[in-house]
Parts: structure tokens; sequence; C-alpha cells
């Protein structure tokens, strides 16, 4: 074969290869969980996550955990998950259930899904001061960069102010939301 052959047929090659590497998304795979896989059974768990400074990076509770070592996977009913970022609010992530892979720190929020972020600091009354919720299902929020994202409906509250949106992916530790096809219903006032 010439040379250049060679050169096109890797080209092609790695071209292939690049796209099959774009389309795996590790946060949305789904891990083979199997009842003989099972390391240990807990209920009524409390856990804190620190960083490598020593900081706290998520306090952890839940009703009970299935650890799973084959795939280094803890399946909970009920989990509650407390984020300080340093913006100064205080993020909780409470679901039915979870999944968190404990190599990636990615934990798959399962159900109806709730989000609240609230002001550490309540002294001054703005509206930045003002607790933000958010109520859907089926999250997966990103533990060590502090993002959360779900392609599934949602509704925003914040104060009086609410709305509907299709899909959600936000920053915890900075404040930026987005969020897609957003539809508002605008009440006259009484």
């Amino acid at each position: 074969m010439s040379t250049k052959t060679l050169f096109i047929l890797g080209l092609l090659f790695i071209i292939v290869s690049a796209y099959f590497y774009a389309q795996n998304d590790a946060r949305l795979t789904q891990v083979s969980l199997k009842p003989t896989d099972i390391d240990y059974q807990a209920e009524q768990i409390k856990a804190l996550q620190t960083t490598e400074t020593g900081s706290v990076g998520y306090q952890l509770t839940a009703a009970q955990v299935t650890h799973y070592q084959n795939a280094n996977t803890a399946v909970m009913s009920k989990p509650q998950i407390v984020i300080r970022p340093k913006n100064e609010r205080e993020v909780t992530l409470v679901a039915d259930q979870a999944q968190l892979d404990e190599n990636k720190q990615i934990a798959k929020l399962i159900g109806n899904v709730t989000l609240t972020s609230v002001p550490l600091l309540t002294q001054n009354t703005s509206m930045s001061n003002l607790p933000v919720k958010m109520i859907g299902k089926n999250f997966v929020g990103d533990l060590v960069n502090n993002t959360v994202m779900t392609n599934e409906p949602l509704t925003f509250i914040h104060g009086n102010n609410r709305f509907d949106a299709k899909q959600f992916s936000g920053d915890l530790a900075t404040g930026d939301y987005g969020f897609g096809q957003v539809s508002v219903m605008i009440q006259p006032a009484q």
C-alpha cells in the first residue's frame, strides 16, 4: 500500500473513533447491578465527603444504602445531598432513589427530585437572597464539579416567580443555571 492510502485509512479511523468517543456519555450509562455483587447494606446512613484541601465537598444521608463492590456503586433510598459551594448558598438535593458512582462521584437521582438553594446569610431581603426551588424527575449530579442537569420537565420557583422548563443544567458553585424550552403563565394582578 502506498503512504497516501495508509494516511487516508488512518484519518478515517481517527474520525470514526472520535465519533464513538463523543457519543459515550458516562453520566447516563446504565450500570449492571447483580445481587451477587452486593458488598454491604446499611440503614440510616450519614456520610461526609471532603475535598483534597480538607474542606467539606458534600454531606449525604439516606434511609438505606446497598453497595455493589464490582461496579463500585451505591444505591440509596431517600437520599439527601447537601452541598455548600463557595457562593454562600446551601444546595440540597432530595430524591426517591439515587445511584452513586464512587469513582466518578456522579449521582443519578431517580424519581421525584427536589433541588433547594438557600442563602446562608439572610441579612439582605433582595431577590438574590430568596430560596430557589426546582422540582422535577431524574437529575444527574457531578459532585466533584458541583454541576447538575436533567432532560426531564421541571418547575422552577423563586419567591413569587415560577416557570416550567423541559431541560435544566446548572453550576451550583457559581449559581449559573440554564433552562431549555421555558414556559411561563402570567396571571393578572387581582
